[in-house]
């Protein structure tokens, strides 16, 4: 059974992974348009290092917790 849920905004964050396997990432961001979020992240995409990646992730809330 999947969660019914709520999407309540994107978290736009910047994603880390070293050759050890270790992968740390950080938050950067706070977006209500998903659209936005994506094109912030093709923006510090252009302008990161080689081996920084930046995704999108939906902040969501629980349907049963909106009752």
């Amino acid at each position: 059974d999947r969660i019914k849920r709520m999407i309540a905004g994107y978290i736009l964050v910047m994603v880390t992974i070293l050759s050890t396997g270790e992968v740390t990432g950080e938050a950067l961001d706070y977006f209500n348009d998903p659209h936005a979020c994506w094109q912030q992240g093709v923006w510090e995409e252009e302008l990161a290092d080689p081996g920084v990646g930046f995704v999108c992730i939906e902040d969501y809330v629980p349907m049963e917790q909106l009752k």
